[in-house]
């Protein structure tokens, strides 16, 4: 395996990165840092805009604008320029979005959760095609890893502080889900699971915040391999490139040691790994 830079740009907590095929770039952003970045491979030119509370992630829309989990609730971010628009404001004081992906009908899902990481708190709602907002989870601490096998039968879902990989059955017609199970508990290491991405042939890839590795796992919960990555905590990932098969990975760029990890909190690209995707999943909203 052969590990890049794709961008110098140093994040306080890089998230949620995201793929367009046919422009050639990859979105994500800085939860912390209240901004969200776009590179274009062609060019390796980094755009950066401003928002004004903590964004936990983004998702491009059908029409090339893109949607923002933020600290309101959602909102429609404003391309070229600073800032967002609130479009709805439903989340109460001192919560927060995290994580969020679009599945394969374009509705878009996203996990919220207490800034102070109150347990059982946290919830997952969903961002319908028609604008409506349902919350699909309750009872959670720090949603994270969203995801969908590859037939779309199942939604995968990571609360981080209780080191819990869930599977629950999905329906793709009516984006419901049921019978939540327990996938993988992760070792109480000093490590826990953070973003995650499914490969195409169900292979799931777990991000692992302050465990210099991404652990590769089985549809069946089994732990079949690790990638030892070049920072402490790697946040999140998603497939990319040209040919689906670059691993792209953000990052967590505070407080560590900066002669171990100089690499903390930048954007990178992993290849030959064995695996791949097809491009994010957009709203159709």
């Amino acid at each position: 395996m052969e590990i890049e830079i794709l961008s110098e740009v140093h994040s306080e907590v890089g998230e949620g990165p995201l793929w367009n095929l046919a422009e050639r770039t990859i979105t994500w952003v800085d939860i912390t840092g209240k901004k969200w970045h776009k590179l274009s491979l062609a060019t390796g030119a980094v755009t950066t805009q401003a928002v004004p509370t903590m964004i936990g992630a983004i998702v491009e829309c059908l029409d090339g604008t893109y949607q923002g989990a933020v600290e309101e609730g959602f909102a429609k971010l404003q391309t070229g320029v600073d800032g967002y628009v609130v479009t709805h404001d439903f989340l109460p004081p001192e919560i927060r979005m995290n994580d969020a992906k679009a599945d394969a009908k374009g509705r878009w899902w996203a996990g919220s959760n207490a800034i102070d990481f109150t347990a059982g708190v946290g919830k997952v709602h969903r961002l319908n095609i028609d604008g409506s907002v349902t919350t699909m989870i309750d009872g959670l601490t720090l949603p994270n890893g969203l995801g969908w096998s590859p037939d779309n039968k199942n939604f995968y879902l990571i609360d981080t502080f209780a080191r819990a990989l869930y599977k629950y059955d999905f329906d793709l017609e009516s984006g419901e889900i049921s019978n939540k199970s327990l996938l993988v508990e992760f070792k109480d290491d000093g490590s826990y699971p953070d973003g995650m991405c499914v490969a195409s042939d169900g292979t799931l890839l777990v991000a692992m915040w302050s465990g210099e590795r991404i652990e590769v796992i089985s549809p069946e919960g089994k732990f079949l391999s690790t990638i030892k990555v070049p920072v402490k905590s790697p946040t999140s990932c998603a497939f990319g490139g040209d040919d689906g098969k670059t691993l792209i990975v953000t990052s967590d760029g505070r407080d560590f040691d900066a002669s171990k990890y100089p690499d903390s909190g930048k954007l990178f690209g992993i290849t030959g790994t064995g695996f791949g995707a097809i491009e994010s999943a957009k709203y159709h909203g």
